[in-house]
């Protein structure tokens, strides 16, 4: 018989080949030990499966009373079919999956409402995002078996749902949309009141620099100031800062969902940001951007997928944290010391940064503002 319990499954893994991207992983380890502590205070929860190659994470993770699936054959290692075999071989009706970063800041009630729809409701696919989700529920979890397993999670909910499940979109808020792919999310999760005491005493021991996102908040939050968003940016985030904010704000918003349809993969990306920045340069981007705003936060995988250029992880988190001297890609090193030149804050990441994260500093930035004045605005 099947058992109806709701089951979380997380994967953590990989291989960290460079300095940078070991302390991104040593983040990554708390921030999943975090988020196994507070499944376990959510009573909807029945029991929390980690899926990983690392064995410090698995035995931590183990004494928070995670069930451990640990596979060190990076070599073999496949997203799919590892979850195919997970959800079959444990018999699990009501899946929650989630990637080991994903959603660190979701509440505890977020949780319990997503493990009673599991419980409540059949042949449904809840996910946090249409096109590319990294918490994704569904029940029955034999479903996962209709589809062709995937490589990667951020097309799971996608193909479940086309697949015939009904689909179930978590509400939207910053704390289910914010996940951490770049160094920028975790310099902004460590500003985070509710960030879990493991992750948010790990980050403090970083030597990485967040000046410059507290430089961007500053003008961010002065009344009427000129904000520009660009990159893959979503509607909800828009239509919250311009309810909750007192700013000017310009929006270039293209090539959502470029990763999980496939168009970065054939190269069929087409930035407008980056048809400008091939007409003018870097330099001359940001001086006739600078016209237009007083702080910009650039989603820059869609400029480098526009270039068909795909910047290693040394390259990408470096230019995230400005340090331009140690890229290696020309364009890449370019584009970062004009950014940090820009007579104005650029705070640069990825898809998490002008989601959740820009969602989070504005939230934050309106909540700061609500106290000291003592009233909505």
């Amino acid at each position: 018989m099947i058992d109806e319990k709701v089951s979380t499954v997380i994967f953590e893994g990989g291989r960290a080949e460079s300095p940078i991207e070991a302390e991104m992983t040593a983040i990554r380890k708390e921030v999943v030990l975090d988020t196994i502590e507070k499944l376990g205070q959510v009573k909807e929860i029945d029991e929390t499966i980690l899926c990983t190659n690392y064995r410090d994470l698995a035995q931590e993770a183990s004494t928070l009373g995670a069930q451990i699936d640990f596979d060190d054959d990076l070599e073999s290692y496949h997203f799919g079919r590892r979850l195919v075999r997970v959800t079959n071989d444990r018999r699990l009706e009501n899946v929650l999956y989630m990637g080991g970063v994903a959603a660190p800041l979701i509440r505890l009630d977020e949780i319990a409402q997503i493990a009673l729809d599991l419980r409540t409701k059949k042949n449904v696919v809840i996910t946090n995002n249409i096109q590319s989700a990294d918490v994704i529920a569904w029940s029955p979890g034999r479903a996962i078996n209709y589809i062709e397993p995937p490589s990667a999670d951020n097309v799971l909910g996608y193909l479940l749902r086309k697949a015939g499940m009904e689909r179930i979109l978590i509400p939207n808020s910053p704390r289910v949309n914010f996940d951490l792919d770049t160094p920028t999310d975790i310099l902004i999760l460590g500003m985070q009141a509710e960030t879990g005491r493991r992750a948010k005493a790990a980050i403090r021991e970083l030597d990485w620099d967040d000046s410059r996102i507290r430089a961007a908040c500053a003008v961010f939050g002065t009344p009427d100031s000129h904000v520009l968003l660009t990159g893959r940016v979503g509607p909800p985030v828009m239509q919250f800062i311009s309810m909750n904010m007192i700013c000017h704000l310009r929006v270039i918003s293209e090539e959502r969902g470029m990763k999980a349809l496939g168009r970065e993969d054939r190269g069929e990306v087409i930035s407008l940001v980056g048809q400008m920045i091939d007409l003018v340069g870097p330099r001359g981007f940001f001086e006739r951007i600078s016209r237009l705003c007083q702080v910009a936060f650039i989603d820059t995988r869609v400029i480098f997928a526009h270039r068909k250029i795909k910047p290693s992880d040394w390259d990408r988190f470096n230019s995230d944290l400005f340090r331009d001297q140690i890229i290696r890609d020309s364009f890449v090193r370019e584009f970062t010391q004009e950014a940090f030149a820009a007579s104005f804050p650029v705070v640069l990441g990825g898809h998490s940064l002008i989601s959740g994260g820009i969602w989070l500093l504005s939230d934050q930035i309106a909540e700061e503002r609500r106290i000291l004045q003592g009233e909505d605005f």
